[in-house]
């Protein structure tokens, strides 16, 4: 992913949106393709504790998604900003991901 983004400078922000796409995922479904979502999982500024973001849509059958969703993400230069991307392989329309397997 390339990105252009504007002269850093310290304190300063910029909107990053963000386009996802996995290859190559594990094909854990026993009659079709994984049905595959993205969670992207925000880490606070100085604490270890990470918060949902947001998700993709899920897609069916597949194990090469390209997302429609995008996140729109604030960039602040010049300081650390941790982000983790988990895939889960949708089994139900269950809301709750702990319900989902990971990939």
């Amino acid at each position: 992913m390339k990105l252009a983004l504007p002269t850093p400078q310290t304190g300063s922000t910029a909107i990053v949106p963000t386009h996802l796409s996995v290859r190559n995922l594990l094909d854990v479904d026993t009659f079709s393709k994984s049905d595959p979502v993205v969670v992207l999982y925000v880490q606070g500024i100085g604490t270890k504790e990470w918060r949902e973001f947001g998700r993709t849509e899920v897609i069916d059958n597949t194990l090469n998604p390209d997302f429609v969703r995008k996140f729109v993400l604030d960039f602040f230069f010049e300081e650390k900003q941790n982000l983790r991307f988990d895939v889960y392989n949708v089994d139900s329309r269950s809301s709750n991901i702990s319900k989902h397997e990971s990939d």
